[in-house]
């Protein structure tokens, strides 16, 4: 059995050394067709970089006759253009923020002087890495029949880390002026603008535009063909892979656990179907032992990725209006805009269209539609308990509300085992004893927020809001994630302005509407699937007058 690729990005590895490869080389041909200078943009974790290792290798004269892509489509479909090119590679991961200005130019003197070793080319190296990089052009300008490829992987990913880190630094290194950065997109920019540009062809990857537009306003240079229709699964898996995939690796799971965590992006709005995040899945896979779900669902480096959430919702070290949007993603809401923004600052984004863009290219959230306006929601259960956690974190952070997460988890721990709904009363005793969550709770939505952030937080159930039951949509469906978790729960919740009289006519009106609803929720197949599986169904109806819970009931 063929080895999981987890982790592995070099495509010359993975052909020689037997590991699973996804086989996505029939795009090879469209991306050749599209244009010659391209910039793709998708999440961290999604292939990215083995995209750029494949292209290399297909590409490279020197690999002619390695035959590395003899059991795939584009080995035995090859191109006019297969290893025609010489390849001059970069990846800017490597950058470190410690010594930018330094780091980046050695990056860019380790892969020019290799290139032209690699090759054994008649081209001086300089002192200066950018005069050698012009002396590659000039060497491609005079020789004709020899044709440049340049490929750079993670454009932007030194760029994202000192922005959170230090923005005035940012400034400096990025957008200003006589920035080095930008005097290398110049020299790029200068290698492709002619009739005989020595430079044939150009494909970057990255995560957001805002960087390529600090640099040069915008990518100038070619064609971003990050939302076009035929490259929604350039990278990730669609759900015919995932398939192929799990019966190689004879893996037999609920395949709706795996669409839940791992599935649901879309990247065009001109598609109709949903791509799995391909990192995710291999994470899975490399940690599904013995017919078991691995023991933590989110991989932790995954985590880490987001890390640049927390600077993204802070302005002057408060809380800004972008946490306000998280908040409502989390409780559930779509988001809309007339369109995603292409072109945008990284200095601009407490500019809501600007923020709710940023998140879409950070695989936070993702098309659900496309009717009038562009519809957003929070893909999977990954990314909602990764948003849940920083919502949490940022509450705490804030002296805003700081919970027992102790006491919590014990009373988790009795709503799944014993089907006690003491969880309930108590999250709304802290909420209302904690003066300053009062501005965030100011709707319905945002109290959801509070019960499905924090439900997040505990490994036992996985929570859904607005979930269509019998024609309804129930506020909060609570299933079980464990096997040894015994029951499961549907809430209805009832919201009460602060600025309406409360009167026990009112909250009695309420109470009887949401046990209507509820009865009609326990009709759905899908609860009636948990049940005959052994759970036992929990109803809660709670009322909240504003952020003070006024009435609850076990039906």
């Amino acid at each position: 059995m063929k080895l999981i690729p987890y982790g592995i990005a070099d495509y010359k590895r993975i052909a020689e050394d037997d590991y699973f490869f996804m086989d996505k080389t029939h795009k090879i041909p469209l991306l050749e067709k599209v244009g010659s200078y391209l910039m793709f943009l998708r999440p961290r974790r999604f292939g990215k970089s083995l995209l750029i290792s494949y292209l290399a290798y297909y590409y490279d004269i020197y690999y002619k006759d390695k035959k590395l892509f003899e059991n795939t489509y584009i080995g035995k479909n090859p191109t006019k253009e297969a290893h025609s090119y010489y390849v001059l590679r970069f990846n800017f991961s490597a950058v470190s923020i410690e010594n930018v200005e330094y780091s980046f130019k050695h990056e860019i003197e380790l892969n020019v002087n290799s290139f032209i070793k690699k090759y054994n080319l008649d081209i001086k190296i300089d002192n200066e890495p950018k005069e050698t990089l012009k002396n590659i052009f000039k060497f491609f300008s005079d020789n004709k029949s020899a044709k440049l490829y340049m490929l750079i992987d993670e454009y932007d990913h030194f760029a994202n880390r000192l922005l959170i880190n230090d923005e005035d630094r940012y400034k400096d290194i990025i957008s200003d002026k006589t920035a080095f950065f930008k005097e290398f997109f110049t020299i790029l920019k200068s290698a492709t603008d002619s009739e005989n540009s020595p430079l044939k062809r150009l494909f970057i990857t990255g995560v957001t535009p805002m960087t390529m537009y600090d640099v040069t306003s915008g990518f100038n240079i070619g064609m971003n063909i990050s939302l076009k229709k035929e490259f929604n699964d350039l990278v990730g898996f669609n759900e015919e892979e995932v398939n192929q995939i799990l019966n190689y690796y004879k893996i037999d799971v609920d395949k709706e656990l795996l669409k839940d965590w791992y599935n649901n992006y879309q990247f065009s709005p001109q598609v109709n179907y949903k791509i799995y995040n391909s990192d995710m899945i291999l994470y899975f896979i490399n940690n599904y032992e013995d017919g078991k779900l691995p023991l933590e669902m989110i991989d932790i480096n995954l985590r880490s990725d987001y890390s640049k959430l927390r600077y993204l919702i802070y302005t002057n070290k408060k809380l800004n209006g972008n946490f306000k949007t998280l908040q409502s993603l989390v409780s559930g809401e779509t988001i809309s805009l007339t369109k995603i923004i292409q072109d945008f600052s990284a200095l601009t984004l407490s500019e809501t269209a600007n923020f709710i863009s940023l998140l879409f290219y950070l695989g936070l959230i993702t098309i659900k539609d496309c009717d009038f306006d562009f519809n957003f929601i929070i893909p999977n259960e990954t990314i909602k308990r990764i948003d849940s956690e920083y919502i949490a974190t940022s509450l705490k952070y804030e002296q805003i509300f700081d919970i027992d997460t102790y006491k919590l988890s014990q009373l988790f721990k009795q709503f799944a085992l014993e089907g006690n709904i003491d969880i309930f009363p108590f999250l709304a005793k802290e909420i209302k004893d904690s003066t300053s969550i009062r501005d965030y709770i100011d709707r319905e939505n945002n109290v959801k927020m509070m019960y499905v952030t924090y439900f997040s937080l505990v490994p036992y159930f996985t929570t859904k809001t607005e979930l269509e039951l019998n024609k309804g949509f129930a506020d909060l469906f609570i299933k079980p994630f464990y096997e040894k978790v015994k029951y499961f729960g549907i809430v209805e919740i009832k919201y009460i302005n602060r600025s309406e009289k409360l009167s026990k006519e009112k909250i009695k009106s309420l109470k009887a509407q949401a046990i209507t609803q509820l009865k009609q929720y326990e009709k759905d197949e899908l609860v009636t699937e948990w049940i005959k599986k052994g759970k036992q169904l929990i109803k809660v109806v709670m009322i909240f007058y504003g952020w003070e819970l006024v009435d609850i009931e076990k039906v």
